[in-house]
């Protein structure tokens, strides 16, 4: 099934729960790509830190065999109709090594409905081109 069809069917369930007097579910994460290269891949999730601040966590994970270095994050946070409301970058410290993961966490400023998170670039180290830098 194709990202968009995914995300298709996933609006029209949502939409065709109606509007229900709970309290407000968790963030969702959208289905995209990871970002510019396959070899960098994400898996993260939304919460919240001390004091109820949104945050988007999780690991970047390195399939390729040569290290990932100075990996950038976007984080967008949407509202409830798919709109972009906010853009975050983030960074992932450290290297992930090769055929490994490496954990982040992106503190955000606003809670969103749901959320979409892309590698922007990073850098293979020795040598060689990768990430769009």
């Amino acid at each position: 099934m194709t990202t968009i069809k995914a995300l298709v069917l996933a609006s029209a369930a949502i939409l065709a729960l109606g509007p229900v007097a709970t309290p407000t579910p968790p963030a969702a994460a959208v289905s995209a790509p990871a970002g510019i290269d396959p070899r960098i891949r994400l898996d993260w999730e939304a919460g919240t830190r001390r004091g109820g601040k949104p945050v988007i966590r999780g690991y970047v994970y390195n399939d390729y065999g040569r290290p990932a270095a100075d990996v950038r994050l976007l984080v967008e946070t949407l509202d409830a109709s798919g709109a972009v409301i906010a853009k975050t970058i983030g960074f992932v410290h450290g290297v992930v090594q090769f055929n490994a993961r490496t954990y982040f966490e992106v503190p955000l400023k606003a809670a969103g409905a749901s959320y979409r998170v892309t590698v922007t670039s990073f850098d293979w180290k020795g040598g060689g081109g990768g990430g769009g830098s």
